[in-house]
């Protein structure tokens, strides 16, 4: 793929392919730079102080802007479920995101198993959460890049890349960061599985749950220096499933029972879809197989560098 195409998002792994290469020589904890002064440590009112120094970091295929129209919502709404799954706190989402999505389903009802996967968990993760832990905080950026948008009949359905290779753990003050999937990228040899997740996520411009008259959306570019938006800027758009590629065969096939061999072999290839998909993100993330790998198994004495937040919200 030519330089053109590669995202935005990841032009600062320039500087952490240096890093990497200090690293597989054995001096990182000498020759590693501090990171620079940035606009992307500075807290905000709306931002969660266990990610002060965390941000999001989007990028696009040619052609698909992200400031402006389907963009904004799906920026609002995978940032806004990634803040919460972070903080284990399920109030934690972005303004207007619980009016855009269902009310959850009770994981200790009967109607729990019967709900297809996408749309379990739509307004954020409610199982037992890693990350409940006191005087934790992430620090880095998570890249997030729309890897293709389709038309729907009442809305549209986007598949996005969600690249963890950059995001690192610091527990209660320790000198040291370790990379977000660390164990299972250290114990089952498979780094890029663990940090290159591919979302598949629909919404509804026509969805009656949005309420009869929902806001307007906003009318100029979501851009700006803020890492959340300060506003509801869902609009009239409706959210009515999202999760990886892998679960969403019990949707397409509706009809099939679940357990049997058929339903089986649907989910076998939406599984096959995503790891398809996973090689296409990672075609997109300027490091090799074993670059990444160095990052996601080696735990750094340093803060990595955090840039501010692409493309960012407006004051």
């Amino acid at each position: 793929m030519s330089s053109r195409c590669r995202p935005v998002a990841y032009l600062h792994t320039l500087l952490r392919m240096m890093v990497v290469l200090v690293l597989v020589s054995g001096c990182r904890s000498t020759t590693v730079p501090p990171p620079p002064t940035s606009t992307a440590a500075q807290p905000t009112t709306s931002w969660p102080e266990k990610l002060n120094d965390f941000r999001f970091r989007w990028s696009a295929e040619p052609g698909f802007e992200l400031t402006s129209g389907q963009a904004v919502p799906l920026r609002a709404y995978l940032e806004s479920w990634l803040v919460s799954y972070y903080t284990a706190d399920p109030d934690a989402g972005y303004p207007g995101s619980e009016r855009a999505t269902p009310e959850p389903v009770d994981r200790t009802s009967p109607e729990w198993l019967e709900t297809p996967y996408a749309y379990r968990e739509i307004r954020g993760y409610r199982g037992k959460s890693n990350y409940d832990i006191a005087n934790q905080r992430f620090v880095g950026n998570e890249d997030l890049h729309v890897l293709r948008v389709e038309p729907m009949s009442s809305g549209f359905r986007a598949f996005v890349c969600d690249a963890t290779f950059d995001v690192y753990e610091q527990r209660d003050g320790a000198p040291t960061f370790t990379p977000l999937t660390f164990k299972s990228s250290s114990d089952t040899d498979e780094s890029d599985f663990h940090n290159m997740k591919v979302w598949r996520i629909e919404f509804s411009e026509h969805d009656s749950r949005v309420g009869p008259t929902p806001p307007a959306a906003p009318t100029v570019p979501q851009v700006g220096p803020l890492p959340a938006p300060r506003d509801d800027v869902f609009g009239p758009w409706f959210i009515t499933g999202a999760t990886n590629v892998t679960f969403w065969s019990d949707i397409d096939f509706p009809e099939l029972p679940k357990g049997s061999p058929e339903s089986k072999q649907r989910s076998r290839e939406a599984r096959d879809a995503e790891a398809a998909m996973r090689e296409q993100c990672l075609g997109r993330y300027p490091l090799n197989a074993e670059q990444r790998k160095t990052i996601a198994t080696t735990v750094i004495d340093k803060p990595p560098t955090v840039e501010p937040a692409l493309p960012g919200w407006p004051e």
